[in-house]
């Protein structure tokens, strides 16, 4: 029985790099869902250090939430990772080949 040693390696390679490359797209889409909200401005001009201040009972508080591009930007990072996944059972399971 022999071992072919370079087609091992490139399954070995291939897989490393499909599998480096989903878990970075969803930690990417994790870390875009937790964009903070933009930072609040004060009437000179100047940033609130921490968020708005809550020390009044009758603050106006503007919870704009997180920004839409942030929740895209996440979306499609899921849904890449998810696609490469589905590729990757795809070409490994022979029956689910439509070619």
């Amino acid at each position: 029985m022999n071992i072919d040693w370079v087609a091992f390696l490139i399954v070995f390679v291939a897989a490393l790099c499909s599998a480096v490359f989903v878990v970075m797209l969803y930690s990417l889409g994790i870390r875009f869902l937790a964009t903070p909200a933009p930072r609040v401005r004060r009437a000179d001009g100047t940033f609130e250090p921490d968020g708005p201040s809550r020390d009044d009972e009758d603050d106006d508080v503007d919870d704009a939430g997180r920004p839409r591009w942030a929740t895209v930007a996440a979306n499609a990072c899921f849904g890449l990772s998810a696609l490469v996944v589905l590729v990757g059972i795809v070409l490994i399971i022979p029956t689910l080949r439509f070619w």
